[in-house]
């Protein structure tokens, strides 16, 4: 659909978005939520969704990461993304639109995208997680849980078990063709890093002969 918000509108709510995200670990700030709007327009213009419910999902998506009182954060997002909604006069089809992406966009508590937009959001959240933006993004969530560069509870142990995945859950075609080079950055980034390490290795061992 070509439909598309205002740009008052789309300040609304992202001043809204801003008061939630101030709160939220730099991972997941309201930064996080524009480049997700971003890939998510980018998607919905290829794939022929409603832009108007993924850009409203994308920018409310993880509003509801600390402080949460349902059982996952996406639940919690959801809920309040409605309140938001509901009170800046959006219809009830959009609000539920909306819920129904926001919820679906993390599979914690067994909820699968169904709708064209829910699967579009989820594309576009782990689009924001490869490339050098995604290591990024790694490294500051790494801080905030304690993880060590590599090793058990570590960025690489996060990166082969979940981020090596993504591509196998992604629903579009669109998607999986943003995600392929973005990807193949990152694994070089490793690479780079497993010789490096391997060479001090080696250089250590040499030096203790």
């Amino acid at each position: 659909m070509t439909y598309v918000l205002s740009q008052d509108a789309l300040q609304q709510i992202i001043q809204v978005a801003q008061g939630f995200y101030a709160r939220k670990d730099r991972a997941h700030d309201l930064e996080h939520a524009l480049r997700v709007r971003e890939w998510g327009r980018k998607l919905a213009l290829e794939e022929g969704a409603d832009i108007i419910v993924i850009e409203l999902a994308a920018l409310l998506h993880d509003i509801g990461r600390s402080g949460a009182v349902e059982k996952t954060h996406a639940e919690s997002s959801a809920g309040l993304a409605v309140n938001i909604l509901q009170k800046n006069g959006y219809s009830e089809g959009i609000v539920k639109q909306v819920k129904e992406a926001i919820i679906s966009h993390s599979r914690e508590a067994g909820h699968e995208p169904k709708t064209l937009e829910a699967k579009i959001l989820y594309d576009a959240d782990k689009l924001d997680f490869v490339g050098a933006i995604g290591l990024g993004r790694l490294f500051t969530w790494a801080g905030v849980q304690g993880w060590t560069l590599v090793g058990e509870n570590s960025c690489e142990k996060f990166y082969h078990d979940r981020i090596c995945s993504y591509r196998d859950h992604l629903f579009t075609q669109s998607a999986k063709a943003y995600f392929d080079p973005l990807f193949l950055y990152m694994e070089g980034f490793w690479q780079q890093l497993r010789a490096e390490r391997l060479k001090l290795s080696n250089s250590g061992q040499a030096d203790t002969i």
